[in-house]
């Protein structure tokens, strides 16, 4: 089998192509996988890791909110993005190609159906969030399948030929990895002490990471806490760390970036970060309780409608502007974490909307398409 995903640019459309390709490669040893990105991506600094799956990076840029030149330019490197895609498909000749959204998953996507009867290729779309995109909800249009996490999300695909709600695919690690003492010393961290997980995405959040660093006196009296803060830059962890020392603050680790963040999943009594689709399936799928504070320059406030969704089920505590704002989110945190009771009840929610089979399911839904498009 050979297979081309498409996408990424953040984590939140990466990881679950990543997750797909595991899925795949478990059943069939020999898939064949190549992977379409940019090299601006976090596609670009993970698949490195990843050897046998091949990376080809075009050039391709979003639609810009600021007017008409924007838009144009942008429009002039969506037809060279295009023709790269051409390029690339032609090479590799995928029996089936996946976009995982993300700008960068148009074109191969939208070369794949339009040539798929010819070249013998079928084309999938998987939605992550609540909201669908702009890329996915016109590719929903021509594409063979297309795989939705929420059923709340087939409003925004009217038009698809087939669709599935078959959740959001997270990687192997969120589903294995158990508490124990010695992830805790992988971190640095105490297995005496309650632990609160907080990041703001791939590419980290200086707001979140602000509101943590300026409470840090407030965190250091706090009795039996911890926290593992993940910057997304290594420059702004280095900072960090000295402000920290300089104030002899010993219960907050600072992390640039965490590779294996299952393991710290693992070990944290709350998380706290952004509400990207991603960040969601791997908090209920791994039951924990969190906080979530919507990035609310997300494309169509998106971030915001996911958290509403949680929130709906009582599976999260939903921070708002005013909160941030007044600078009380480590106040909330540390409220929360001495609540026994609510943080198991947000907990035991979150893991009633887990959806620890999509990932199987959906790599039966890739096999039956191909085995459909071989009859």
């Amino acid at each position: 089998m050979r297979v081309m995903v498409a996408g990424g640019g953040t984590g939140g459309h990466f990881y679950p192509g990543l997750a797909m390709i595991e899925g795949l490669r478990a059943r069939d040893p020999n898939v064949d996988v190549a992977y379409v990105g940019t090299r601006s991506g976090i596609e670009a600094r993970i698949l490195p890791s990843h050897p046998w799956i091949r990376f080809y990076p075009i050039h391709v840029r979003g639609f810009s909110r600021q007017g008409f030149l924007g838009s144009l330019g942008a429009m002039l490197w969506l037809v060279i993005a295009l023709f790269e895609a051409l390029i690339v498909l032609a090479r590799f000749r995928p029996q089936i190609v996946i976009g995982v959204g993300g700008y960068s998953s148009f074109p191969p996507v939208f070369i794949g159906a339009t040539l798929g009867r010819l070249l013998g290729m079928r084309t999938i779309i998987h939605e992550q969030n609540v909201v669908a995109g702009r890329a996915n909800r016109w590719l929903a249009r021509v594409a063979d399948l297309v795989l939705v996490s929420f059923p709340q999300t087939r409003r925004s695909f009217s038009h698809a030929r087939r669709l599935i709600v078959a959740g959001n695919p997270i990687r192997e690690e969120f589903l294995h990895v158990k508490r124990a003492d010695e992830l805790y010393g992988q971190f640095g961290l105490d297995p005496r002490r309650r632990t609160i997980l907080v990041f703001g995405g791939s590419n980290g959040s200086q707001e979140i990471t602000e509101q943590i660093v300026q409470a840090k006196d407030l965190i250091r009296a706090t009795d039996g806490l911890q926290v593992l803060l993940v910057t997304g830059s290594e420059p702004t962890a280095a900072a960090i760390r000295r402000e920290l020392d300089t104030a002899a603050v010993r219960n907050i680790v600072v992390k640039s970036y965490i590779e294996r963040m299952g393991a710290a999943f693992a070990i944290a009594d709350l998380v706290v970060c952004r509400a990207g689709a991603t960040s969601l399936a791997e908090i209920t799928a791994c039951g924990k309780a969190s906080v979530l504070i919507p990035w609310r320059e997300a494309a169509e406030d998106h971030q915001m409608k996911n958290a509403q969704m949680l929130r709906a089920e009582a599976a999260c505590t939903l921070v708002d502007d005013e909160v941030i704002v007044q600078r009380d989110l480590v106040r909330l945190i540390v409220n929360l974490i001495r609540d026994e009771f609510a943080l198991e009840r947000l907990a035991c929610n979150a893991r009633r909307l887990g959806q620890r089979a999509a990932k199987a399911e959906i790599v039966g839904e890739i096999q039956s398409l191909m085995r459909g498009a071989r009859a």
